[in-house]
């Protein structure tokens, strides 16, 4: 059976590191969505740590979980792969389930390096039963983004600034999303049993791979330079995206500031933005990082003259906030006039899988393709270079 005639629901086979954004996010979404997935069998990395409990398919019923995910990747029942594996991992099981002739959901981003990623386009041209890639980025998907952020955005006769941040306090959510392996490691430095020192060689080897292909093969990346790149590529690729998806590529970058654990850096357009305008340059100013306050401060605000439009936001896979818009404008006697739009988590994860439903089975337009994801690791690419240009001229304590 091919998958374009495979009966509805799509059965689903889910490859992840930790149980956490699994267990909390994707299985009640799934779950919701009964008459579009099954979840068939599961592989969750720390069952090498520590045995995970039993994960519901469909009603009663429970899916299977297995030590080897090759295995997974085999099984001839399953239509679709989850691939939340570490990014290093991004590419190996999107290609594996690709050539198995299974549509793959990868967590943004879709791989680490701009080669990565063309790697993976290029495997989903050739893959049997046409299977496709979509990138995960919740997000984008829920209603009052698409429905009202963006509408009010394109409302604005102009742009004057704008300003995306994210700055966050200790989560679990946000360490689900963290690279916890650095390029600098050293093999055998790794606690526990052979199995699992054996994987984090693996792992090691896999990063330095891929950071090979962005700072190239005979060039050491500092520090400065690793912090950054492994904080893209946790939570500065889910803001940048939102970002792309609402203003566009930015047309040039400068300022940027590396001082771990924060991050800012100033994006330029040309103004080319809002519909039927005449073109206004503007500024985005992009601020983030982490400390030890538990707490999200997370928006994507964009400045009109007569109207300010905000979108709030949590953590990735931090269920339970909601996504708001904010609206705010003057009022008939010059006060001010807020209006709030509010999508659920639940909302936002289930429009993603809806989309995700309609792009496999129904051949409809999807807005986070595996060729979406690569304008995010280029824009990850502009910024590196960048930094080293402005780190040669510009005297700083990174510098």
């Amino acid at each position: 059976m091919t998958l374009d005639t495979a009966p509805s629901p799509l059965r689903v086979g889910i490859l992840a590191a930790g149980s956490h954004p699994i267990q909390t996010i994707y299985l009640p979404a799934l779950h919701a969505l009964p008459k579009l997935y099954t979840i068939t069998a599961v592989y969750f990395a720390a069952q090498l740590q520590e045995p995970a409990g039993p994960v519901p398919a469909n009603g009663t019923a429970t899916a299977s979980t297995t030590q080897n995910p090759d295995a997974l990747l085999a099984d001839p029942t399953l239509n679709l792969i989850l691939n939340f594996m570490p990014n290093e991992y991004h590419e190996l099981y999107t290609i594996a389930a690709l050539q198995a002739g299974k549509h793959v959901m990868v967590e943004t981003p879709v791989s680490l390096s701009i080669p990565s990623a063309r790697r993976i386009i290029e495997a989903e041209k050739d893959a049997p039963n046409g299977a496709r890639v979509f990138v995960a980025s919740a997000r984008r998907y829920a209603p009052c983004f698409e429905d009202v952020f963006k509408k009010e955005v394109r409302s604005l006769e102009r742009i004057h600034y704008a300003r995306c941040r994210m700055i966050a306090g200790p989560h679990v959510a946000h360490t689900a999303t963290s690279l916890r392996v650095g390029a600098g490691s050293h093999e055998g430095e790794s606690q526990g049993p052979p199995s699992i020192k054996e994987v984090e060689k693996d792992r090691i080897r896999r990063l330095r791979g891929l950071l090979e292909e962005v700072f190239g093969r005979d060039e050491q990346p500092n520090q400065e330079r690793i912090a950054l790149s492994r904080f893209l590529a946790s939570l500065g690729c889910h803001d940048l995206g939102l970002m792309r998806d609402t203003l566009g590529y930015p047309d040039a970058i400068s300022n940027i500031s590396v001082n771990e654990p924060f991050y800012s850096a100033l994006f330029h357009y040309n103004g080319a933005v809002v519909d039927g305008s005449h073109p206004h340059p503007f500024t985005l100013m992009y601020e983030a990082g982490t400390d030890c306050v538990p707490r999200c401060d997370a928006q994507l605000a964009v400045y009109g003259h007569t109207k300010t439009v905000t979108i709030h936001y949590d953590l990735p896979y931090a269920r339970g906030q909601p996504i708001r818009v904010v609206v705010e404008t003057a009022d008939e006697r010059g006060g001010l006039m807020q209006t709030e739009t509010v999508s659920t988590w639940e909302e936002a994860y289930q429009g993603e899988l809806k989309a995700l439903y309609a792009y496999l089975v129904d051949k409809k337009a999807a807005k986070t393709t595996a060729r979406d994801s690569l304008e995010d690791i280029k824009l990850f690419q502009t910024i590196f270079e960048q930094y080293d240009r402005q780190c040669g001229t510009i005297r700083t304590p990174l510098g």
